[in-house]
């Protein structure tokens, strides 16, 4: 699963610059011996490079958390945002909250609504020390398969395309992004990835 960049490059460019500057050679005079040093002192207007780490902005509407070219996809195929903030149904899609929804966050819901298996539910949540144990519990409980990434946890499974669903959660300390897509299978749980990295590159910015 990719990554955004600013999760680790940042960190990883620092060091490399830090080590690269104890390799510079020294500079040689016409005879060979090395030459003094030079009597000016660094500028005290040099700066280092960044190492913010983006932070994470919880979303209000669903078209904040795909990009316009997802959507346009989506809408291309027939896909419509049926549920979730400016949804056709809004909050009323589900007859109860999801459990993103109740951590604070929001679902939304892209399909066709005479085809079930186009269905696609992308929701994004924020977590917090209370709310985290309880969320990992149910997930675990759920029966998905945990693994580990650069600073997060997934919980997943692939599914098939009869009987279960492609499922992917990723938690990490200030967030829950998950992608449910009606069947599953090889190609639906790795859109099911893209739509999550994709997620995660639009609701952590800068600082």
């Amino acid at each position: 699963m990719r990554v955004r960049s600013g999760f680790g490059v940042g960190v990883v460019t620092a060091v490399a610059v830090t080590l690269l500057a104890g390799c510079v050679p020294s500079t040689a005079s016409g005879d060979g011996t090395p030459s003094a040093e030079p009597s000016s002192t660094p500028s005290a207007t040099s700066t280092s490079p960044s190492t913010s780490v983006p932070v994470f902005e919880q979303p209000d509407d669903c078209v904040d958390i795909l990009t316009p070219e997802t959507q346009a996809a989506f809408e291309a195929d027939g896909l419509d945002l049926l549920g979730g903030p400016g949804g056709t149904y809004g909050g009323e899609y589900f007859p109860e909250e999801t459990a993103e929804e109740e951590a604070g966050g929001i679902t939304c819901v892209w399909g066709d609504e005479d085809v079930l298996a186009t269905t696609v539910v992308i929701s994004v949540a924020p977590v917090t020390t209370a709310t985290r144990t309880g969320i990992v519990s149910d997930l675990i409980a759920r029966g998905l398969i945990e693994s580990q990434i650069e600073g997060a946890l997934t919980y997943a499974q692939i599914g098939d395309e009869t009987s279960t669903q492609a499922t992917l959660n990723v938690i990490r300390p200030d967030s829950w992004i998950s992608v449910i897509e009606a069947v599953g299978g090889e190609d639906r749980f790795q859109r099911a990835t893209e739509l999550v990295d994709e997620d995660t590159s639009l609701v952590y910015v800068d600082p």
